[in-house]
Order: structure tokens, then sequence, then C-alpha cells
């Protein structure tokens, strides 16, 4: 059996050494102190920064608090690479969507309006066929196609059958979009000939090694899948007894009055499958943004859980916190 670990190692460190053969320079002394006078409003931009925004479902609306802060610290962004969550933002800032327009979609949602954007079906590859999410985010993103934004944009896919990444930087934006989410299981994947495309962060949930290829000057990764504080990958391991093991029950049940919907199963069979997905996506990430070394990196845990895509406002609220902190640490440290 492959060691997936390994496999991704090799890959991020041959994107790297390419990144350095081609005239990408990571952690370059004179780049942090241009961008740090760039951040005290003593020089012009004259380089250029791409965002590599990582997936995490509905922790990926921390995302919009990242390019809040960014905006705001007067950071022009030349170039984007999204996976999953981070590909359905991205997407929409690098389309034109103001960081205002992002949140209102994020944070006028109730559950009436999630339930919504779900077409069930019977599960011969996922349990959601995700034609109501691709006209959402085609109305939403102006029907526009990749190659036309004003701001260049790459996506990331993968062939579940090959293990192979593919990066998807022209044809329709939300068709893009569509493809780096498909979270195994849960969504219908989209096909290509004998490919069965699923959500990219399954083997780049950062991609940092995406946008270093689009031409980035400075890097600033995204990594909404970070371990809290004080816990990481290499945490050890815990002891328990077997004898105090009981088989589980889901609660199928409707949501009482103060209780959220996606807390009713507590958790259900979908809930467990994307989580699962989710805690392999945070492990590959935690390595991948130690070898890609990218400019910056935000590590935002929420402490939400990724199906909680109803309190936006926390996600948004702690990528903006993480991204002002890294933004001032900056200013000092360079």
């Amino acid at each position: 059996m492959i060691n997936l670990r390994s496999t991704i190692r090799v890959l991020i460190s041959t994107c790297i050494a390419c990144g350095s053969v081609c005239g990408a320079s990571p952690n370059s002394s004179d780049l942090d102190q241009k961008f740090k006078l760039v951040l005290e409003g003593k020089a012009e931009q004259d380089f250029t920064v791409g965002l590599a925004l990582g997936a995490g479902a509905a922790k990926g609306f921390a995302h919009v608090g990242v390019l809040d802060a960014l905006e705001k610290a007067g950071i022009r962004i030349d170039m984007i690479a999204g996976s999953s969550m981070g590909a359905i933002i991205g997407g929409g800032y690098a389309a034109g969507l103001s960081v205002d327009s992002l949140s209102n979609v994020a944070l006028k949602s109730d559950w009436f309006d999630v339930l919504n954007l779900l077409d069930p079906v019977f599960p011969t590859r996922g349990f959601i066929d995700g034609q109501k999410i691709h006209a959402f985010l085609d109305e939403l993103y102006g029907h526009k196609n990749i190659e036309d934004l004003a701001i260049p944009f790459s996506a990331t896919t993968v062939d579940i059958l090959q293990g192979d990444l593919f990066v998807l930087n022209k044809g329709n934006l939300a068709t893009a979009a569509r493809a780096s989410s498909s979270i195994p299981i849960i969504f219908n994947p989209l096909a290509y000939d004998d490919m069965v495309l699923v959500d990219g962060g399954m083997i780049d949930p950062v991609p940092i090694d995406v946008v270093r290829s689009m031409g980035a000057d400075y890097i600033i990764a995204v990594n909404v899948l970070a371990f809290p504080e004080g816990k990481t990958e290499k945490q050890a391991f815990k002891y328990m007894n077997a004898d105090q093991l009981k088989n589980s029950r889901s609660t199928w049940r409707i949501p009482k009055a103060n209780e959220a919907w996606y807390t009713a199963g507590k958790p259900n069979m979908a809930e467990i499958a994307h989580e699962t997905v989710i805690l392999s996506m945070a492990l590959i990430a935690a390595n991948q943004v130690e070898l890609a070394q990218p400019d910056m990196i935000i590590n935002v845990s929420t402490g939400l859980a990724a199906w909680n895509f109803l309190e936006a406002e926390i996600a948004i609220q702690k990528g903006y916190n993480e991204t002002m902190l890294k933004i001032e640490w900056a200013k000092q440290n360079h």
C-alpha cells in the first residue's frame, strides 16, 4: 500500500525544488522587508502576492476574514489558488465579489437556505448530487469563466482512482469550484473520461505549490484545518480500557428549538464520513505547510465542526483576528 504521507512529502518537495529553479524564492529576506514596508505604508507593492486558500468546509468561512484583514492592511492579491472551500471563497473574490458580499452570503443564510442547496440522490457515488450548489455558485459568480477573471485563479481537484492532482485554470468558474469541493461520499463527484474527480483537499489541502507555480513572488497560505494551540498531529497516543467501549447509536430526531439542525445526529453517518475526510486533510495540511514553506502562514483553528455552516460569523472573525496578528508580527519582526 502506498504511504500517502510520504507521497505528499515527495510531491511538495519536488514542487519546492521546481519553484526554486524557476526563480521563486521562498522566505526571501528582501521580500520580507518589502512586505513590511507595504504594511507600514512606506512603499508601493512592486511584487506579486499569491494567496493559497485551504480546504475545510464550514471552517473555510475564515477565508473571508483573512481577505478582509489583508485588504485593510493594504495588501494587493495578485493571484489565488484554492482547494475545496478555499476554491469557493477564492473564486468568488477573484470574480470580483467584495468581502462584504461574501460575508453577506455567509451570514444571512439560515438552515432553510442550507437545506435548499441540497439535492439528495440514491448514494451511488454520493449522498448529494450537487447540481443545486453548482447553479447557486454560477449565479453568484456571474456565470464567469476562470480565464476572464480580474485576478488569476486556479482550483484543485483529484482523480480518486489514480490519485492524480489536477489544476483547473480554465472554463466555468462554478464548475471548477464544484469539482474542487466534491467531498468524497458526501457529494457526487464530477467525471472526465474514466476519471472520478473529487475534493482537491484530499491531497492538496493548502495549494501552496499551485500558487507558486502561478508565479507569485510572496506567498500567503491559509490553513483553516489548523489544530488547536497545544495540539498537533504529533501528539502522544493515549491509553484506554477496551472494557469501557460500547456500540454507538446516532440520534435521529427533529432538532429542538434551541438546537441547531446539524447537531441532531451527534453525529450521523454523513457527518462521520465528512469528519473522517476532514481529519485526513488536516494531517496532510500540517505536513504540507511545514514542507512548502510559504512566506506567511496563517493558521486558523475555528473550533467549529466541518458541518457547522450556520455560525459563519465565528469563522470569519477568527480568520480576521489571526491575520491581523500575523500582520502585526510581520511589522515587528522583519
